[in-house]
């Protein structure tokens, strides 16, 4: 059955405080050590019901594997690929499908990063500083080709593989 939310959620007890943490990964994912920490979005730090970027701690380390994955896939990845082309010379901007003004002025905090283009190919990947996975616009929402990467190599950690990292 698909997961209908944007995040798996994942509830612990530490010291007898119960604590709350978002992963892309299903229960099912095969990690015998719990969730990597790659694979952890962040925290609800007022419980899994405020959904608000106050109430949500990101993990640093989350975002830096998904700079990393949007890094090296992204000169695979069509869109890119199609608008790199079209546009020859500056920068190709990946979004957050949640933001409500993909064809105006975007907020900050949907901008996951660019990519700088050079004579239609793409050059390198720079991540956004100002990207949030939570906004007043609700939770990330990656296009479903990105998604799938950054599913791909979190299952791969999760499994026990090589850290895709290292390759």
């Amino acid at each position: 059955m698909q997961n209908t939310d944007p995040y798996y959620l994942y509830e612990t007890v530490v010291d007898g405080r119960h604590r709350y943490f978002a992963s892309l990964l299903p229960p099912n994912s095969g990690f015998a050590e719990g969730l990597p920490g790659e694979a952890i979005m962040g925290e609800f730090t007022r419980g899994p019901g405020d959904l608000t970027p106050d109430a949500f701690q990101q993990n640093t380390q989350f975002l830096q594997f998904m700079a990393f994955v949007v890094s090296k896939h992204c000169a695979a990845c069509p869109g890119l690929m199609a608008e790199a082309q079209r546009q020859q010379n500056g920068y190709v901007y990946i979004l957050d499908k949640r933001t409500p003004t993909p064809d105006d002025a975007v907020p900050p905090e949907d901008i996951i990063g660019g990519v700088e283009i050079q004579d239609g190919q793409m050059i390198r990947y720079h991540g956004s500083p100002n990207y949030q996975l939570v906004t007043s616009n609700g939770f990330m929402q990656l296009d479903d080709w990105l998604r799938d990467r950054v599913m791909e190599e979190l299952e791969q950690i999760a499994k026990g593989g090589e850290n895709v990292k290292n390759q």
